[in-house]
């Protein structure tokens, strides 16, 4: 009798494990990289990145379809609106509309098993705030006789980065740099811009020795919703000249 109760016992828990399949794939997870406050009329790239699900194993496969929201959907742009990929990268451009709003871009994505019959979804919002910027300007002229490539160039507002490039500059000609600053954070009243140029002074400096340039600009205020004193106009910094100066190394006195 114990050896008849034990086997089916035995018989009650193999049976149900035996038929039983796992899935042997990770949970879906959807990142979309890109800026979160974009200016009037700007486009701007956002990266959408996915994993997991049945479309990491081999042959698998994800697509995603791509859809901005908000007060004026019509006026307001995403380039592609649909993609497939079997590595789960996509890129997409948005071009926001002329007003100032608040819009959605969503993206609804899908990763699917190779033979089609395992397909799981997730849909992600990014949101994003469109504003009217402040428009730095700043030229920088090369005033040198030899040409420079990759000079580091960093705008700061209020003694935090906000913008930094590199340009080229041949002898005698002149590279403008335009950064639509976009902050909803952002007080009215004073704000003190600095351009730097090559902040490890190793390849040039300014007319005046320095390798920065700082001034002060007013922004006006407005109210936008349940926010105050947002950003309103363009206001346009003053264009000033940053001259290249070439610092050759000093000749040494040949010893007699």
């Amino acid at each position: 009798m114990v050896i008849a109760f034990t086997m089916a016992i035995l018989c009650l828990f193999v049976y149900p494990l035996a038929s039983v399949s796992v899935a042997a794939y990770d949970p879906m997870y959807v990142s979309i990289d890109g800026k979160s406050c974009i200016a009037t009329s700007e486009k701007s790239e956002y990266v959408i990145r996915v994993i997991g699900g049945p479309g990491e194993e081999p042959g698998g496969n994800f697509s995603f379809t791509a859809k901005l929201i908000g007060p004026s959907p019509a006026e307001a742009k995403v380039i592609p609106t649909n993609g497939k990929s079997p590595t789960g990268l996509f890129r997409v451009n948005v071009t926001a509309p002329p007003t100032v709003q608040d819009m959605i871009l969503r993206i609804n994505v899908s990763s699917v098993s190779a033979n089609g019959t395992l397909v799981e979804k997730v849909t992600k919002d990014f949101p994003i705030k469109v504003l009217v910027p402040v428009v730095i300007t700043a030229t920088v002229k090369n005033d040198g006789n030899m040409s420079v490539k990759n000079i580091p160039v960093a705008i700061y507002a209020d003694g935090s980065k906000i913008y930094e490039t590199t340009i080229n500059l041949d002898p005698k000609t002149s590279k403008t740099i335009v950064y639509n600053w976009t902050d909803p954070y952002m007080k009215p009243g004073e704000h003190v811009i600095t351009v730097t140029i090559d902040p490890g002074n190793t390849l040039v400096k300014l007319d005046t020795g320095d390798t920065s340039f700082t001034t002060t600009i007013f922004v006006g205020k407005t109210d936008y919703g349940s926010l105050n004193a947002l950003l309103v106009g363009v206001l346009l910094l003053s264009l000033f000249l940053i001259y290249v100066v070439y610092r050759r190394p000093k000749r040494r006195k040949m010893k007699r």
